[in-house]
This record gives C-alpha cells, structure tokens and sequence, in this order.
C-alpha cells in the first residue's frame, strides 16, 4: 500500500482577480511507505500548499489525494488519527515544555503521561521540560515541535523545512534523530528543505516542484543524470570573467566558473585554452561530481 497517493491535484487561491492565483497544477504523485520523500523547488514554487493538502489542512480545488488507502477528504477523522505534520515552531508560547506536549497529547485522546515522557526522552528534551518554551533556543524549540510531530505514533508525518534557521550543530543532530526516528518506527516521513545536502542525506526519493508542477522525480543519483552531464570543472578565474563563450554549459558564481562535462579531465584542457584566448586566466581549477544543487539550479532557472 502506498503511504501517499495524488491524482491530477489542483489548488487555486480565489482572490478579487477573476482567475485567482494558481499554488498547484495537476500534481500526480505517488509515495511508497517507510520512505523519506523530499519535495523541493525554489520559494513559491507550491511545496508548503501541497504538504498543506497532504496533511488535510487544505483542501484542493480539484483532485483526489490518498493516504494510507483513504480519501483524504472522505475520510478526514480517521487520516487525521494516523498522520501528523511538523511546520515552524509555533506552540503554546507561556507554557512549559511538558505542559505543550501533555496538551497536544490530549488533543489525540492520549491520556498516558508516559507517552509524553517517551517522546521527550527520544528527542533529548528531558533537560528542557519544565522551561517555558518561549525561552527555548530556536533549535530546542524545533525538538520540542518535532517531539509534537510523533506523539500520536503517526504512520505518515509531514516535516516542513525541519532544520530552518538553525545552527550547523543543531541541523545535524535533527537530521540524525529524523533518521533514527524514521528507522525504528517504520514511518513514511514527507519533508521540504532548501538544503540539497540534507535531501541527498535523508530522501530516499525527490520531487522536484516548480511553478505549482512536478517537474522531475527520483533519487538523488537519477536525477543528477537529468543535466545529461556527469561532472563539473570548477575554475576560479582572473581578468574579465563577464562575457564567456566555451562549448560547455556553464554558470558563474562571482569569479568562479562551474561547467557542466561528461568527462572533467579531457575537458578542462579545452576549456582553459578558450578562456585565455578571450584573455581570462585560470588561477585555480578543480574537479567533481555533478550535486544536487546542480539539478536545483538548473531545474529553478531552466524554461
């Protein structure tokens, strides 16, 4: 059975224009269970609407969506009871940490208070739970809402940019507990990010979005192969660098040249040659796979 299903899922937001503004268009999806499923694409591309209709916050203007076998929407009360969502920090800011969980946990019909001391125990809060939580770092706070997120032991959970904002350090350790989590519970886990290394860590699979579309989906190794180049030559570059002509795709990053080959080593010789003949000169050069990032790129710039 598939953790997530959707088909032809349109959402448009009514406003005083006749047409409205269109979030999503025609998305078809499919997101087999216990995996890690990354949807990405650039700001406003429609990712957080579709979480939203996912999680059955919103519900779309045309389509159906499936979770765990159910219409979403047919059957709101009982999908609500199997999944759960984690976006920002938002929580009851005066009350203390033990005290939000204890409330959300009521909120699903738990009344066991070891399922609070459980998650707080698995989301390393056991030091923080009697502070308030509005005087939480804004890493503690994202524990404490991920901890929100699994009270319920959901089958399906939707995280929302999970490591926004948030410290190296801290990033890391709530990738490792999304992980663990995600390994000893056997749950479908749906997160948006901006950051490719995180995707490339954590999805099994990747959507990308653009412009309220689906645009491509894989792993991370199959959607490298949609730049049809496997490797990039990266040149930091000295002189003129503003108007460049070599018969490679390429892009700048202020001085820095990074092109797009299928073999790096015979082609960076070619490419140094057509640089000094336009009287740009390579002060450094190196080799590397085609990232992620690259895809982003090219899939958020591309027509």
């Amino acid at each position: 059975m598939r953790a997530v299903e959707c088909r032809d899922v349109w959402m448009v937001y009514r406003t005083f224009m006749e047409r409205g503004i269109v979030a999503l268009r025609g998305i078809d999806l499919d997101i087999e269970d216990g995996v890690i499923f990354g949807l990405l694409g650039p700001n406003g591309a429609g990712k957080t609407t579709l979480i939203s209709i996912l999680s059955t916050i919103l519900i779309p203007t045309k389509g159906e969506v499936r979770i765990l076998g159910m219409d979403a929407f047919k059957n709101t009360r009982k999908v609500r009871e199997r999944i759960n969502i984690s976006s920002g920090v938002r929580m009851p800011w005066g009350m203390k940490v033990y005290e939000c969980l204890r409330f959300y946990a009521m909120c699903y019909g738990i009344t066991d208070r070891r399922v609070v001391d459980r998650v707080i125990s698995e989301f390393e809060l056991e030091e923080h739970r009697n502070k308030r939580f509005d005087d939480l770092s804004t890493g503690n706070k994202q524990k404490a809402n991920l901890a929100r997120a699994f009270l319920n032991d959901p089958e399906v959970v939707f995280l929302d940019e999970p490591t926004a904002n948030l410290d190296p350090d801290m990033a890391k350790k709530i990738r490792q507990m999304i992980l663990r989590i995600k390994e000893e519970k056997d749950v479908t886990i749906v997160l948006t990010t901006h950051n490719m290394r995180e995707a490339e860590m954590l999805c099994d699979r990747i959507a990308f979005i653009k412009e309220g579309k689906i645009v491509a989906e894989g792993t991370s190794e199959e959607l490298k192969k949609y730049t049809k180049m496997s490797e990039r030559v990266i040149l930091k570059l000295k002189g003129n660098a503003k108007k460049l002509h070599i018969p490679y795709p390429y892009r700048m990053d202020g001085n820095t040249l990074i092109a797009f080959v299928e073999d790096a080593e015979k082609a960076l010789p070619s490419i140094v040659v057509r640089l000094a003949e336009q009287g740009v000169f390579v002060e450094s050069a190196k080799m590397e796979e085609i990232t992620l990032e690259d895809v982003f790129i090219e899939l958020a710039e591309g027509s």
